[in-house]
């Protein structure tokens, strides 16, 4: 038993190595080697740092979630989220968006727990529940929202309440500049070169060295 526990052990230890070398290797590199990010052309290049927003957060719990943008006097837009299973801070990047928009969660489905107790969800969202929204600032720009924990929010939908999101960009946030440092690969991943990753740079040299 004791010699199953060890070998145990030394794999989880192994994966472990293997995920912090991959994401070292995924951040390094310098500007001139960066890829064309995985969004180009899907969204539309006149939307600018200098006009629109981009807005993103770490959204671990879920396996999946979609946002609706309920502000009457902008066009509607949705975006679709899907997340792996071996993801763990599970990114959730916009594509550029008007300032102002407001994004309503209308659906989440996700799983959190372990040993013998686990938590699932699987939730749609009418236009009256309102459970999940987050309100883009009306200044351009990229910003941050931290992390929103899936299972926070399933809980909350589940008792009838409102979950309120973190306010975007703020220092004094937990975990808030430790989020910002960590998103650069995903944004490199999706951004790259374009002017929205530069922007998102600017930003967190900011929030970084305020």
């Amino acid at each position: 038993m004791k010699s199953f526990i060890k070998s145990s052990l030394t794999i989880i230890a192994i994966l472990m190595l293997a995920v912090i070398v991959t994401s070292c290797a995924s951040t390094g590199g310098s500007k001139g080697e960066i890829q064309p990010g995985e969004y180009i052309g899907q969204y539309d290049e006149s939307m600018t740092p200098e006009n629109s927003c981009v807005i993103y957060f770490s959204f671990p719990g879920n396996f999946e979630a979609t946002f609706k943008q309920i502000n009457p006097e902008l066009d509607i837009d949705e975006q679709h989220f899907d997340y792996g299973l071996m993801e763990l801070r599970n990114w959730t990047v916009f594509k550029p968006c008007k300032p102002g928009s407001r994004y309503m969660l209308t659906k989440l489905r996700g799983s959190m727990g372990g040993g013998f107790v686990r938590y699932n969800w699987d939730m749609t969202f009418k236009p009256n529940q309102q459970v999940l929204v987050i309100d883009v600032p009306k200044e351009p720009g990229v910003y941050c929202y931290n992390i929103i924990f899936g299972e926070d929010v399933a809980r909350a939908a589940s008792l009838g309440n409102v979950y309120n999101p973190p306010k975007p960009d703020d220092p004094d946030v937990k975990y808030m500049t430790g989020t910002v440092k960590a998103a650069d690969s995903e944004f490199r991943k999706l951004y790259g070169q374009t002017p929205w990753y530069d922007a998102y740079l600017a930003k967190k040299d900011k929030i970084l060295n305020p």
